[in-house]
């Protein structure tokens, strides 16, 4: 047995250990997430005035501070009893501040954080071995996925070219944001029962501009076949078997060429969406398609015990009406929620079924497997009793474990993806699962969120353009009386996943116990009180360590299997756990980082 620990993880945000215990096949038998910072905002926010919860919770992350804003301000809405009169326009805006910064966060993760993994030498060393097709196939993958200043044996690789277009682009929906949110890190027209600031039509505008812009860069590199195309045979498909024999049926036609003369170009009609939906699914490119070969990430980061896990969606994006349902029910957004069982069974959700442990966090807790509005942050201040390595049966991380109904579940875009009954991710869960695969792995986790941009992409041509109302209301006013000896509850979809925030009041209407439970809380947690493994560590344990399932033998020093399990969950620790002051001279009530 070898242990292999990838400390940090890179290529995320936050400090991530990964520590698994590996077998001489080169397959993992156990593993720890681990993470590496403490996160102090709920007890910073402790005697705050809540309305400064809106504005505090953005400072968790840089990458989602919207996320964090309105899941605040949607916990504030019903501590102050508003969230029933929130002007539909007012929620069209939020829709519209998600949907650009969603879209922002998929696109950096596909491209910059988790793409350049396909540029990584093993996949050279695999593909070489089946001569000029293979060969073809990794001058794609490295010219379209190499970061900047990359090497290869010592031999300088120039970036990639969707990596490099795809910066931009970041920049370009950050401005957007900032157009109407007031800035972007840290938008500043949040507020309880609507928002502040009214876009006019010059705005929309602008927008609009910044969209075509972002939809000119989905054209020239992450979808040759037309948009509209692609959308109306995949999302709004009748049938999850029909989005997936459309895509099949396209990869055919573009294979029938390419398999010929080895052009697997853009220009030859493989976009980044294209390519990877072909080369990345064992099933889909060797049974499906008939490929000599796949990158097999059908195969890693799955789950073995379909009974002891579940995908969570809290449901995102209000549809356009006045008000809204704090408790979040299925009807009442645009992306359900729900839960779908590891079996694929839906299910109703019900917030009162959320508790966490920290069985196994570094957490002194009085309590174990609490509600979050009855949650505690209590770390540990001793360093000798903050160890990592001390195997699963221990206090490993500062992440808690949160649990829905007893069990842990996946966040983000293949649960959403799962719930809302998307044709086309339904349709590819359905056939891994129908095919003895496990239907979550690493190939399903990033078609859900590929797909998901589109879906965006394509939802947020409406909102601007047909639901918001320039002319229309955007606030209620507050009542503060309300806000004493209160109580509130956010629920929302960050980029990662399901996001949650709790607030309750004391009898001057300050703050007296704060609680936020993030994706990366779901899906890094270490065990709970009964053992039972986080969302990543099962996605670990039964996967092979390298490239295309160890075919060249195990290398323990490049353990590339690891790297695209943790990465494809878009991991954020600072969101899942920043500092702790162990001097005494600073009370962190007092804390101000506006």
């Amino acid at each position: 047995m070898v242990n292999v620990t990838v400390d940090p993880l890179t290529r995320i945000e936050g400090h991530l250990r990964i520590n698994t215990e590996v077998d001489s096949a080169g397959v993992i038998t156990d593993a720890q997430s681990s993470c590496l910072i403490f996160r102090g905002f709920e007890r910073i926010l402790q005697g705050q005035d809540p309305r400064d919860a809106a504005f505090l919770v953005q400072r968790i992350c840089g990458v989602c501070p919207l996320a964090h804003g309105l899941t605040a301000t949607n916990a504030l809405d019903q501590l102050y009893g508003v969230a029933d009169q929130v002007p539909k326009d007012a929620l069209v805006m939020r829709n519209i501040f998600q949907g650009l910064n969603m879209v922002a966060s998929h696109a950096t993760h596909i491209y910059v954080l988790w793409g350049p993994d396909l540029a990584n030498p093993a996949y050279k060393n695999v593909l070489a071995t089946l001569g000029d097709t293979g060969n073809a196939v990794w001058k794609e993958m490295v010219g379209r996925f190499a970061p900047i200043s990359y090497s290869i044996d010592g031999v300088p690789v120039p970036v990639g070219s969707s990596y490099l277009a795809a910066i931009p682009e970041k920049k370009r929906l950050q401005e957007a944001i900032a157009l109407i949110a007031g800035r972007m890190p840290g938008p500043s027209s949040l507020y309880a029962g609507g928002y502040t600031y009214k876009a006019n039509v010059a705005d929309i505008t602008k927008i609009s501009t910044y969209y075509l812009q972002v939809m000119d860069f989905v054209a020239k590199h992450t979808l040759k076949v037309p948009f509209d195309t692609w959308i109306a045979n995949t999302y709004k498909a009748s049938s999850p078997q029909k989005a997936v024999s459309f895509v099949v049926e396209h990869l055919q036609g573009l294979l029938a060429k390419s398999l010929t003369t080895n052009d697997f170009s853009k220009e030859a009609g493989w976009g980044d969406a294209e390519f990877y939906a072909a080369f990345g699914s064992e099933l889909v490119g060797e049974k499906l398609l008939g490929l000599p070969a796949s990158l097999k990430h059908d195969i890693i980061g799955g789950y073995k015990d379909p009974s002891k896990i579940q995908f969570l969606s809290y449901g995102g994006y209000y549809k356009p009406k006045d008000g809204y349902d704090p408790r979040s029910p299925a009807e009442d957004r645009i992306i359900p929620s729900g839960i779908v069982t590891g079996k694929l069974e839906h299910l109703k959700f019900d917030p009162d079924k959320i508790t966490e442990s920290t069985a196994h966090s570094f957490y002194q807790n009085s309590v174990d497997d609490l509600a979050p509005i009855k949650g505690e942050t209590d770390p540990f201040t001793d360093p000798a009793k903050i160890v990592y390595d001390q195997g699963s049966k221990s206090k490993y991380s500062w992440d808690k474990a949160p649990r829905y109904d007893g069990l842990p579940a996946e966040v983000g875009p293949l649960a959403r993806m799962l719930n809302m009954k998307e044709p086309l991710v339904t349709g590819l869960a359905l056939a891994f699962n129908e095919k003895g695969y496990s239907a979550a792995n690493v190939y399903t986790r990033m078609m859900a969120r590929i797909q998901e941009t589109t879906i965006l992409a394509h939802e947020l041509l409406n909102w601007v353009t047909v639901d918001y109302d320039p002319n229309g209301k955007i606030a209620v006013p507050l009542d503060f009386e309300k806000a004493k000896n209160s109580q509130g509850m956010g629920l929302w979809e960050a980029p990662r996943g399901a996001l949650g925030h709790w607030i309750s009041t004391d009898g001057n209407g300050k703050v007296k116990n704060y609680q936020a439970i993030v994706p990366g809380t779901w899906l890094m947690s270490p065990r709970d009180t009964k053992g039972i493994p986080g969302p990543l560590e099962q996605a670990l344990i039964g996967s092979k360590i390298n490239a295309v399932g160890n075919i060249l033998g195990v290398d323990y020093t490049n353990p590339v299997g690891i790297f695209h399990i943790g990465r494809s969950y878009d991991p954020c620790i600072s969101c899942a756990v920043h500092t702790i002051d162990l001097t005494g001279k600073n009370d962190p009530r007092t804390l101000r980082i506006l």
